[in-house]
């Protein structure tokens, strides 16, 4: 407590005190202490929070319009913009194609290559500089000749009526693209200007959904899935993977379950056969115990046209289009001790060219997650059920997995094989060519050092050249994964 020196009052005062009058003490000292000490660490945390920036970055973010993620989100906006006017633009180019006009603009893309080529190697060939003609001269005025300006000179071509010749015979070359290779832009004999589009389809869908613009997102994907066709078993584009992703990513399994069970009937990839089946069992299995909340959260399905496909029958087209994926689904505790580096398959440039390596990709996605519980269990009876041939609609050779293995083991071989002759052939070839060229007597002057050096480049180089997938290895690794689970007991 603070304490009082001298009288408690004075004359005429009213009884205040002064500041002489107050004097503290040792508690009042420690008390000061902890509060000052308090604010300092509370400032402390605060500053750890936020992060302890300097004086001048914090001025420069107090002055900046907008955060670093408003300024991200504009950049993307940007690209966005720019990739749908370019779409846009192809959209016409497609509609109103001139074969004529694009083997012009093609001839001219190829000579300015070559030309940019010769620039870069400063091989550019000298062009000789000689006396134009007068017939390059450009004349104005009353130095124009006369069959420029009358046209009751026989040699008079009025521009006009040119232009008009000219509209009337491109309109009668041009092809509408769209219309004409509907339903088979994933062909090869089309022309490449399709494959384009289908690009830029594709970067539309991924921008967008960084964009968090998941309506247009589905506009550019189904575009794509509508020119490559519903019925084509080998698309080009990963459209309706994406879809498809994009539709459980939003909870939308009613819009799903309509893409894969009715549009992509027939599609035999594993992210829709095996996305479908899911869907179809959670929706079977929530019908019976969804209370009103999630009734109407649960957006309603529309009233398909062919009678719904039960849960059953989509397990069933799922395990005939990828029995390995559904062993690793049945006994995904063991196979995720088995498989290892699965994250190269699905970092790959190139799609899954392997049943097996498609199996792996989806097995290693977050998607494999949801089927643990009843949806692995009700998948592994229908498997086990035909190894045994006691299911009415599949047989032991459909879920038939050694044979499928040793085809994807001689595949494999064969290509390896093939690919090895390949590179002999071409380090042959290169040999000849050096010693045509009197390689040998530059070899003999060539320094250790200078030897080393071009190993070096060349090993740097080949390590910048993308692997091709190991397919043996993940072979090995499944085959021993399903002899655990016959060891176990678990195919009895």
């Amino acid at each position: 407590a603070k304490t009082t020196m001298g009288k408690g009052s004075r004359k005429g005062g009213g009884g205040g005190k002064s500041s002489s009058d107050v004097c503290w003490s040792g508690a009042d000292h420690a008390i000061h202490n902890e509060e000052r000490q308090r604010k300092l660490e509370k400032k402390k945390i605060k500053q750890s929070r936020e992060g302890h920036v300097s004086q001048k970055e914090r001025r420069t973010r107090a002055l900046t319009h907008g955060t670093g993620e408003k300024r991200e989100d504009l950049r993307l906006n940007l690209h966005l913009t720019k990739t749908k006017r370019d779409l846009a633009a192809m959209k016409e180019r497609l509609e109103s194609y001139d074969p004529v006009e694009e083997a012009e603009k093609e001839k001219a893309a190829a000579a300015k290559r070559k030309l940019d080529q010769a620039q870069a190697e400063n091989t550019t060939p000298k062009k000789k500089k000689g006396r134009k003609g007068p017939e390059t001269w450009k004349l104005r005025g009353a130095a124009r000749p006369a069959h420029e300006v009358y046209d009751f000179d026989v040699r008079y071509v009025d521009p006009h009526a040119e232009a008009h010749k000219k509209a009337a015979a491109r309109a009668q070359r041009s092809q509408n693209l769209l219309a004409i290779y509907k339903g088979r832009f994933g062909s090869d004999t089309i022309p490449s200007v399709c494959r384009d589009y289908l690009g830029l389809l594709m970067q539309v869908g991924h921008l967008s959904i960084e964009g968090k613009q998941f309506k247009s997102a589905r506009q550019a994907w189904l575009e794509c899935i509508e020119l490559e066709g519903d019925d084509d078993d080998s698309p080009v584009t990963s459209a309706r993977e994406s879809l498809m992703r994009m539709y459980l990513d939003l909870k939308r399994f009613d819009a799903a379950l309509r893409l894969g069970g009715e549009r992509l009937a027939k599609d035999t990839s594993v992210w829709i056969r095996y996305s479908t089946a899911l869907v179809a069992l959670s929706n079977s299995s929530d019908d019976g115990d969804d209370d009103d909340a999630n009734k109407k959260n649960r957006k309603s399905a529309k009233t398909p046209s062919s009678p719904p496909i039960s849960p059953q029958e989509h397990l069933v087209n799922a395990i005939r289009c990828n029995p390995l994926c559904a062993y690793y689904l049945s006994f995904y505790d063991i196979f995720k001790d088995f498989i290892e580096y699965a994250e190269e398959i699905a970092d790959a440039d190139d799609g899954p060219q392997s049943s097996l390596e498609e199996a792996i990709e989806y097995c290693s996605s977050p998607q494999a997650q949801q089927w643990q519980g009843a949806p692995a269990e009700a998948l592994r009876n229908v498997l086990l059920d035909a190894r045994k041939g006691t299911h009415g609609q599949l047989g032991p050779s459909d879920a038939e997995w050694e044979q499928r293995l040793k085809a994807l083991e001689q595949e494999f071989e064969s290509r390896k094989t093939l690919s090895t002759a390949t590179a002999n052939g071409k380090s042959s070839e290169e040999e000849e060519e050096a010693e045509m060229a009197g390689g040998s007597n530059d070899t003999d002057s060539l320094t250790p050092e200078t030897e080393d050096d071009d190993h070096e480049g060349s090993d740097e180089a080949a390590d910048d050249e993308p692997q091709p997938i190991d397919l043996g290895m993940y072979i090995g690794m499944f085959r021993t994964a399903m002899e655990m689970v016959g060891e176990e007991g678990h195919l009895k």
